[in-house]
Formats: C-alpha cells, sequence, structure tokens
C-alpha cells in the first residue's frame, strides 16, 4: 500500500506554531490546521520516529522534527462518531518512542484507521 500523506504536529515558531501539519508526500502539497478544527480519520496509518534524535530531545537536547504519521488518505469527519478505545501520543521529553495509553511502546506499529481529535490521536 501506498502513504500519501505525512501527517505531525507542527511545533515550529511562526503562524502555524501547534497545528497539524498534513503533507501530500507525492504533490508535496502542505496544510495546517487548527486543533480544534481537526477531525479526521487517517487510513492504513504507520507511526514513525527517529530514534537517534528522540533519545537526545529525551536527554534534554532542542526539540526537533523526530514523528510522524504516513498514510495513505486522511479524511476529515464529526467527532460525534467516535469510537475508538485506545490512544497513542508522543513527546520525546518524556518518551523517546510513540507511546499507546498503557506506555507500551508502539514505534512503526501499524493501523487500518486512526483518528484525530483536536490534539489526541486515537486507535481501535
Amino acid at each position: 500500500m501506498k502513504r500519501n500523506f505525512k501527517i505531525r504536529f507542527h511545533l515550529g515558531q511562526g503562524e502555524n506554531y501547534m497545528k497539524w501539519r498534513v503533507e501530500d508526500v507525492t504533490t508535496k502539497n502542505v496544510w495546517f490546521f487548527e486543533p480544534s478544527e481537526f477531525d479526521a480519520v487517517i487510513i492504513n496509518a504507520k507511526l514513525y520516529n527517529q530514534k537517534s534524535a528522540a533519545n537526545k530531545i529525551n536527554q534534554g537536547s532542542n526539540k526537533t522534527v523526530c514523528a510522524w504519521i504516513m498514510a495513505e488518505d486522511v479524511v476529515m469527519y464529526s467527532t460525534e462518531n467516535i469510537w475508538m478505545k485506545g490512544q497513542v501520543s508522543y513527546n520525546p521529553r518524556l518518551m523517546p518512542h510513540w507511546i499507546d495509553n498503557n506506555g507500551n511502546n508502539v514505534d512503526k506499529q501499524e493501523f487500518a484507521e486512526m483518528h484525530i481529535v483536536e490534539r489526541k490521536i486515537f486507535t481501535p
């Protein structure tokens, strides 16, 4: 399966600070969304992490882009239909990898579907 979209939370300075960044890696088009306005279904997603950069951040270095989600498609949707149970999160200051709601390392884990609601990412 071809994953055409790269999704990450943008922490770079400027007008798009703390917004969701969605890039079509085929066309190089990039869109930014306010978390309060970004509710999306992510289809055939895989979690990515640059471990060396994440470990440096975990040890106190400045933050840099080191984690993202690759997906086949991103579809906007309404939050009233959320049915996901789990959650994944990423903060290299706390742990240098993606974690689930039990604290397990879920780097490179794949999901047929994930939901983003504001700043949270939910899984089945």
